[in-house]
């Protein structure tokens, strides 16, 4: 229904306008309270996760206008043609550049906390672009141009350039598997290059115990109806504020990996708002390498490239008032979002152009909750070939989150966002 539509529009114009923007003869009100702090420097690092399957520390100088990204897992390769070195392999993992203040978007405050990565998209008409929160910082990072000819026809990865990819990552995280121990719904998205980067979506309830031990149960994908523990136990890195389990199985079968599943899954357990927001990456690996000792038989080349990130939201219920505001961040199309909610009623648009209808996404959410905190979503009015049926899920954690479309199941969309206002 249009009206629906442009009624949960106008709610996000009148959120905007009541960010510092006036209207007629008015004298210009005012910039509220902040929205992120009025400086940052490199002594706060944020930890987390790309949809590149990266595992990433990053760090902004709001004063010197300077930004720091250091890659500590990656599946993505330093150069097109090549699998190694990754952009975790020393030189190549830390990157340094310039920031220049975001200005674009349709308020005063929105704009004191965006920041444009001066040069680090490879298509200079879409910026890279982060957005600096209390204790969160998101947005996209460095992308990268993707190939590989494959080893007897194996393991092809068609020449593709991503102008950069979508992270979240946080100023806190916990570094206890007793703290994060509890009963999870896990919504997310992975890629797989040497399938033509087919995309697959990520639906599952997930159980982690103080000991690192977990359950994954799956809603889709090849364990779809399965209950298992999907890698060895969760286990502290040492280089990161991270959990790492080894093994970790994907939601496609590996391309070609002979012994079972060789990616790592990375879990980050971001603390915001008094709750936690655990993270979950998938690190896919490859080695198109046949050598092996003497003596020894040839190596099977190894493809197991599935990679991505996913959002975990406790399985506790979610109260409609709760969750009003406006959340930012970047979808599995590379496109910035803002979704505002309000009760029962969500709209997605581009913050860069808010006022444009055409741009927007009006859903209608169900908080019945068959599973306490999975929240059932349709667009608005339930047209198409899928009807009224909600073909959408969200959920909550800490002011994070996360949306799983599979009205298309070829074409999963996903989007994790933070709480703006």
């Amino acid at each position: 229904m249009i009206w629906r539509a442009l009624f949960s529009l106008s709610l996000v114009a009148l959120a905007l306008s009541a960010c510092g923007g006036s209207g007629g003869g008015d004298p210009p009100a005012p910039i509220a309270t902040r929205l992120c702090p009025q400086a940052i420097d490199y002594h706060t690092v944020f930890t987390g996760g790309a949809g590149s399957g990266e595992l990433v520390q990053v760090q902004i100088d709001s004063t010197a206008m300077t930004y720091r990204i250091t890659y500590l897992a990656s599946p993505v390769p330093v150069a097109p043609g090549t699998v190694s070195p990754t952009r975790a392999t020393a030189p190549n993992n830390v990157v340094t550049g310039t920031l220049a203040q975001e200005t674009l978007l349709p308020a005063a405050k929105l704009n004191q906390c965006a920041f444009r990565l001066n040069n680090a998209s490879l298509d200079p008409a879409r910026p890279a672009r982060v957005f600096l929160g209390d204790g969160v910082l998101g947005g996209t990072i460095p992308g990268a141009r993707i190939s590989f000819a494959g080893v007897g026809g194996v393991g092809v990865v068609p020449d593709t350039t991503f102008p950069y990819y979508p992270f979240i990552a946080f100023a806190q995280t916990s570094t206890s598997l007793a703290e994060a121990a509890g009963a999870y719904s896990m919504l997310g998205y992975h890629k797989v290059p040497s399938q033509h980067f087919a995309p697959v979506a990520v639906d599952a309830s997930f159980t982690i115990n103080a000991d690192g031990s977990f359950i994954e149960c799956d809603n889709s994908g090849r364990y779809a109806g399965q209950c298992r523990q999907s890698g060895t136990n969760f286990v502290a890195r040492a280089d990161s504020p991270t959990f790492e389990t080894e093994r970790f199985a994907g939601q496609m079968a590996p391309t070609q990996a002979v012994d079972g599943p060789q990616a790592k899954g990375i879990l980050i357990v971001g603390k915001l708002r008094g709750q936690l927001v655990p993270i979950l990456i998938r690190v896919g690996a490859a080695d198109p390498s046949i050598a092996s000792p003497p003596g020894s038989p040839p190596k099977t080349p190894l493809a197991d490239d599935e990679s991505g990130i996913a959002m975990l939201a406790p399985q506790t219920t979610v109260s409609p008032p709760s969750q009003n505001g406006e959340y930012i961040g970047v979808d599995s199309n590379f496109a910035y979002r803002t979704t505002a909610l309000m009760n029962g009623q969500a709209t997605m648009l581009d913050p860069f152009n808010a006022s444009q209808a055409a741009l927007a996404t009006a859903l209608d959410l169900d908080y019945t909750e068959a599973l306490p905190g999975l929240v059932a979503a349709k667009r608005t009015g339930g047209t198409g070939e899928h009807g009224p049926t909600p073909t959408a899920k969200m959920i909550f954690s800490g002011g994070a989150l996360a949306y799983l479309d599979t009205s298309d199941p070829s074409a999963p969309y996903f989007g994790v966002s933070a709480f703006v206002q």
